[in-house]
């Protein structure tokens, strides 16, 4: 998941790293393996998107501590081939400059949206792993009427009462959320119910037909405190058995004492 700030913010654009595989085209290119994606804490799908960040070539000066410091990364003087979504972003920055050089009068909401709008659809990456695809510069600064990719959220800005400045009601956002969530497709295979209290559930129309005990262990059960004494065995009596014999149980001769020692687990029927 993208659970820190800035990323994690709703408004901003947050930009993954794709690894282009050192080619032109697109169609092989995928998330860079340490570029982070999936949910924020509030439920918000990230990155937005994605632009080159692997093996990326640029100047760095040759007196600085990192052009010492990493020779096997120096591929001529000069420049250096390095990686991370700190080069990702700075292209989303150039490209977001070019926009509004273009179109002076975008919001910042219409130049997310003209970056979404305009990125391509990588068919070989993971799904979220790069938002809505990689950031493509021709295509963005052409429109003229981009969409709000934030618009949804408008209901969810109120005033800072200590400013005035427009800020995102994450309380109210989380409750509405809530209230609309879909559990349809959630798996609880790592759900924990150590702290799960059914104190007041009902198990009246509880139905175990489908479960399965076959690999039920009862090796650990207790039964030294067990009490028989409201238990009615429709065909058993033990009242007749005054030397011990047992009741023909389910068509056996089974003595009482071995039932306990049987329900005990230490003797095998």
């Amino acid at each position: 998941g993208v659970p820190f700030a800035p990323g994690n913010d709703p408004f901003v654009i947050t930009v993954g790293a794709s690894d282009t595989g050192k080619s032109v085209a697109t169609n092989d290119d995928v998330a860079a393996p340490w570029s982070a994606y999936g949910y924020t804490l509030d439920g918000f799908a990230k990155p937005d998107l994605a632009a080159p960040g692997r093996y990326i070539v640029g100047p760095v000066p040759v007196t600085s501590t990192l052009y010492s410091e990493r020779p096997d990364h120096i591929v001529e003087p000069g420049y250096m081939e390095l990686s991370g979504t700190s080069f990702a972003a700075p292209m989303v920055s150039g490209i977001s400059a070019l926009i509004l050089g273009r179109h002076p009068d975008f919001t910042p909401d219409q130049v997310k949206g003209a970056l979404m709008l305009g990125a391509k659809p990588l068919p070989r990456a993971s799904d979220m792993s790069e938002g809505v695809g990689e950031v493509s510069a021709s295509r963005s600064i052409e429109f003229t009427s981009p969409p709000n990719p934030n618009k949804a959220l408008d209901r969810f800005i109120a005033g800072n009462p200590a400013t005035g400045a427009p800020v995102f009601d994450s309380a109210s956002w989380a409750e509405q959320a809530k209230t609309d969530a879909s559990w349809a497709s959630t798996t609880w295979d790592s759900a924990s119910w150590a702290a799960a209290s059914w104190s007041s559930a009902s198990w009246a129309e509880a139905s175990w037909s489908d479960v399965s005990w076959a690999s039920a262990s009862w090796a650990s059960s207790a039964s030294a405190t067990a009490s028989w004494a409201d238990l009615s065995l429709a065909s058993a009596s033990w009242a007749d058995n005054a030397e011990g014999e047992s009741a023909d149980v389910n068509g056996g001769g089974i003595d009482p004492l071995e039932l306990d020692a049987i329900l005990a687990g230490t003797l095998d029927p």
